[in-house]
């Protein structure tokens, strides 16, 4: 095993599609001292030196040397260290990742990697909210600070076709979450609720399909619903990744879990939205074993 970058901080790497719940996860698991994150989603840092691609879908082929030494370099930079100097494991949850497992296994090979997987209509409830709401302001300011102006192209990018995006309402200006091959058409010509239950299926069969690949002791696949539900879930992620600290997640885990949305969407999807994203993801969630 290659020697780790930066006081040898062992990279976690989080993936799920988005509004799977990684982001809380990644904040119980910084609540111990043994952890720092990278406090946002930092897809421009892992496209580096391929900002033209137009989707999420990258490939080991598309790595260069000075690719992975950046990201390496990079990311333990931007990982919130404060108040913990003896930390060993760095958490990082950019959900673009969750469309090429092994692109990202060609960076950090020594890595543990934890799938989160929640109720795909539950996703794709909440996805569709977040396509048309509008731009949260303070929270692109604060997220301004983490952007490596090293890459100030991408940066610019990121930030002006965000802004633009949100602001003007138009889903085929701006693309919220994960970028399958082909959503750009999709977003375009289909209905927002197969957008969303689409992208939900992608991350999840793509992040199957690959970490197949990697070896079986750096994996672990956690259910959403588990999680919340019964904590000693996070008692086993705790022993995946070597945290001894278990007493600091669980406490932070117990204050801060929230049920009530597990189950929302029932009662927020319309008949129509239902039916649209039955249609494209059925037979993954039976086969992931949510019942109908």
């Amino acid at each position: 095993m290659q020697k780790l970058d930066n006081k040898e901080l062992m990279p976690v790497i989080l993936l799920g599609a988005g509004r799977s719940g990684t982001k809380f996860l990644r904040s119980v698991l910084a609540s111990s001292s043994e952890v720092v994150a990278v406090p946002y989603d930092v897809g421009y840092v892992w496209r580096y030196g391929n900002e033209s691609i137009s989707h999420d879908q990258f490939t080991s082929e598309m790595l260069k040397n000075n690719i992975t030494a950046y990201i390496r370099n990079t990311l333990p930079k931007l990982a919130n260290r404060i108040g913990k100097p003896h930390a060993r494991f760095m958490v990082e949850k950019s959900v673009p990742n969750t469309l090429r497992p092994n692109f990202v296994y060609s960076i950090y090979p020594e890595a543990k990697y934890i799938h989160l997987i929640r109720d795909g209509r539950a996703v794709t409830e909440s996805s569709m909210r977040m396509w048309v709401q509008p731009a949260d302001k303070s929270y692109l300011m604060k997220k301004l600070k983490y952007f490596p102006w090293s890459n100030y192209k991408y940066a610019w990018w990121y930030l002006s076709n965000m802004v633009k995006g949100k602001f003007s309402g138009k889903r085929g200006q701006h693309i919220w979450g994960p970028r399958y091959i082909g959503i750009d058409e999709d977003a375009a010509n289909l209905p927002l609720a197969t957008v969303c239950s689409k992208q939900w299926r992608m991350c999840v069969e793509i992040a199957q399909q690959q970490l197949k690949q990697i070896p079986t002791s750096q994996i672990m696949e956690v259910r959403y619903e588990e999680l919340m539900n019964d904590s000693s879930c996070l008692e086993k992620l705790c022993d995946f990744i070597g945290i001894k600290d278990k007493q600091n997640v669980l406490q932070y885990f117990e204050s801060h879990v929230d049920v009530k949305n597990l189950s929302a969407w029932k009662s927020r999807l319309s008949q129509e939205s239902y039916d649209l994203i039955m249609t494209e993801i059925s037979e993954t969630l039976n086969r992931l074993g949510y019942n109908h």
